[in-house]
C-alpha cells in the first residue's frame, strides 16, 4: 500500500459525505415507495409514479453499493475506519438484499429490516466522515 497523502483525507471525507447523501436519497425514495405502494396495486398515473419512485430506489440502492465500495477503498488508501467502511458495505449488501427479497415477497419484515440497515449504515458513514475530519483538522 502507497503511503496516504493529504488528499487522501479529503477524498475519505467526499466518500464519506456521497454515501450520507445517497442514503438519505434513498430514505426520502424508499418512503415515497411506501406511500404510493407497488404499481401493481395502483392505476393511471399513480401506477406510473410509483413504477418511477421504485425503480429510483432500486439505482440508489444499486449506487450505494458502489459508492460503499469507494468510501472502502479511501479508508483502506488512509488506514483509517477500515473496519468500519468493511461492516458499512456488507451493511448495505445485506439491506439490498432485504429489498430484493420485499420486492420478491412483500415481506414487511424485510422492509423493517432495511430501515434498520439503514440507521446502521448511517452511523457507519458517520464514523468514516468524523474520522476523515479530524485528520483534516489536524491538517490544518
Amino acid at each position: 500500500m502507497s503511503t496516504p497523502t493529504a488528499l487522501d483525507s479529503v477524498v475519505l471525507l467526499r466518500r464519506s459525505l456521497e454515501a450520507l447523501s445517497a442514503l438519505g436519497a434513498q430514505f426520502l425514495l424508499g418512503m415515497g415507495a411506501n406511500l404510493f405502494g407497488s404499481p401493481e396495486d395502483a392505476a393511471g398515473g399513480a401506477r406510473i409514479a410509483a413504477g418511477i419512485v421504485l425503480g429510483l430506489h432500486a439505482l440508489v440502492g444499486l449506487g450505494l453499493v458502489v459508492v460503499g465500495i469507494r468510501v472502502l477503498t479511501a479508508a483502506r488508501r488512509l488506514d483509517v475506519e477500515s473496519t468500519t467502511a468493511v461492516w458499512a458495505l456488507a451493511v448495505v449488501v445485506l439491506t439490498f438484499l432485504a429489498g430484493l427479497g420485499t420486492m420478491m415477497t412483500g415481506n414487511d419484515w424485510l422492509s423493517f429490516a432495511m430501515s434498520v440497515g439503514f440507521a446502521v449504515t448511517a452511523a457507519l458513514y458517520v464514523r468514516t466522515l468524523l474520522a476523515a475530519a479530524r485528520i483534516e483538522s489536524r491538517r490544518v
